[in-house]
């Protein structure tokens, strides 16, 4: 693990930091019984609504309210009363409310070492070689974190078995060569009947624990209030494994950690564009989330070592929905089985690359079902979903557009069985959406074509193109034969439509 540095180093630097985290910890039940003062945490999460649950009418809010059924919880950041910051007790000389840690036994040792070790000095206290500032950070964030883990704030005897465990974390933290994460991104909006789901061996779909849930707050960095609810309105999550960090320098993990495109977004998308396409509902995810395996950065409180990237691949209209009137949809397994299917299809066919040209197209028009679920413009929604059915449906045909595709439209209708539209309603329907993208090209009024009346349905335009996206791309994946457009045709001669 520690291919850095030679294994006899690591084992001596283990042992001398050993020696001066249990020092430290002393130091702090002696303060405390000296000094009253004890720094704070700033902008520390706290529960929103805490104690609704024991209010009088909280089982009515249940059954009315989706965030309290499904109990999603919202956090907020305080500066009142907040757990207790015992890293920052630290310096390297003392003085008033602060612990010397030059005056600690074995500190001296750990930082001679370090200087005549410059290979392992160098990486834990960078090329600045700020060596006895560095380790008075090191051995800090091992002690506040030991006193957590262990809840001996005040008094208690040493465990070292945790602080051993403890400095292994930050060594494999500076001194591997790879980090091995798993990557979890939290799914707006949906609820799911099992709290554990496989996707692949190496994928799945999870429930959030509580512990999980505060951990990640601080993992957000949008500046609105209304995004960050948004983002928090998730109980599940898409966790990635077998995944890792090459761990360069000091810098990689952080790097790494904030750096959308290090991330495998085109899987992510994938999986996104699935459960778009067999839920038709509005999700998307705001985190990409990196889970330590066996290793910690920086530790806070006793929350689990989370770092991440903000992203905002939701639609931010749904930012203007105040959190109590968030929607969220209950999938089945069913519907999961369905997903499931999708992405393996999607995920195979990447695999085959240019072997399988011809789906090349399903792909396209799996970006534009994204990008038009996440658009906020009216207009925008709608040309990405009428850009994606074309790409599906239209082939090399030399015709009249709106006449073909609303031909082919209707056999997607007539064939599948998820679709809840006659053939002629699918034809008539789609003849209304191309006149609303002619509308949207010209610069004229969309009010004509906005809206279209199917039996005593009436339903937004940009919204059945969506639908009619969906339609078509779960029809093709199913029905590969269908990649060739000449199929459409011969569909079209063998049945007559009623």
């Amino acid at each position: 693990m520690f291919v850095k540095v030679a294994e006899h180093k690591i084992k001596e630097l283990l042992d001398l930091t050993e020696v001066v985290v249990e020092e430290g910890i002393k130091a702090v039940y002696e303060y405390q019984k000296t000094n009253s003062y004890l720094p704070n945490y700033y902008r520390y999460p706290e529960l929103f609504l805490k104690g609704m649950e024991e209010t009088e009418n909280f089982k009515e809010l249940q059954e009315t309210v989706d965030v309290f059924k499904y109990g999603i919880p919202f956090f907020y950041s305080t500066n009142y009363n907040t757990p207790k910051k015992y890293d920052e007790l630290f310096n390297l000389d003392g003085g008033q409310f602060r612990i010397a840690c030059r005056s600690l036994n074995g500190f001296r040792d750990l930082t001679s070492f370090l200087n005549d070790n410059e290979d392992v000095s160098v990486i834990l206290a960078g090329e600045d070689k700020d060596i006895d500032f560095s380790v008075v950070i090191f051995i800090a964030n091992i002690v506040n974190r030991y006193l957590y883990e262990t809840e001996l704030f005040q008094e208690g005897d040493i465990d070292n078995k945790v602080i051993k465990s403890l400095i292994k974390k930050q060594l494999i933290r500076f001194y591997a060569e790879t980090l091995p994460v798993a990557i979890c991104i939290p799914i707006c909006f949906l609820e799911f009947e099992a709290d554990e789901i496989a996707i692949t061996d190496s994928i799945s779909i999870s429930r959030m624990s509580q512990e999980f849930q505060i951990s990640r707050y601080n993992t957000n960095h949008f500046d609105s209030t209304q995004e960050n609810q948004l983002v928090q309105c998730a109980g599940f999550m898409i966790r990635l494994k077998g995944y890792s960090i090459n761990n360069k320098d000091r810098d990689s993990m952080n790097n790494a950690a904030s750096n959308y495109w290090v991330y495998p977004t085109e899987l992510i998308d994938d999986l996104f564009a699935s459960i778009r396409i067999i839920l038709g509902c509005t999700t998307g995810y705001g985190q990409l989330i990196i889970e330590p395996e066996n290793w910690a950065d920086k530790w806070t409180t006793n929350m689990i070592p989370l770092y991440g990237a903000t992203v905002r691949a939701f639609n931010r209209k749904e930012s203007e929905t105040k959190f109590l009137g968030y929607h969220i949809k209950k999938v089945n397994q069913e519907q999961v089985d369905a997903v499931r299917e999708l992405f393996f299809i999607l995920q195979e066919k990447r695999k085959q690359g240019k072997k399988n040209k011809a789906f090349k197209k399903v792909f396209i028009a799996v970006q534009r079902l994204n990008r038009c679920m996440l658009r906020e413009a009216e207009d925008d929604m709608a040309l990405d979903a009428i850009i994606g059915i074309e790409t599906l449906l239209s082939g090399d045909t030399h015709g009249e557009i709106t006449y073909t595709i609303s031909n082919r439209i209707s056999v997607v209708a007539a064939k599948l069985k998820e679709c809840i539209y006659s053939p002629a309603e699918a034809r008539k329907s789609m003849r209304i959406i191309y006149g609303l993208r002619s509308d949207i090209v010209h610069g004229r009024s969309l009010d004509k074509n906005s809206k279209i009346k199917i039996g005593e349905k009436i339903i937004e335009t940009k919204e059945l193109a969506i639908e009619f996206l969906r339609y078509s791309l779960l029809f093709i994946m199913r029905n590969q034969e269908y990649l060739e457009v000449a199929k459409f045709e011969e569909a079209l001669d063998d049945y007559s439509e009623k």
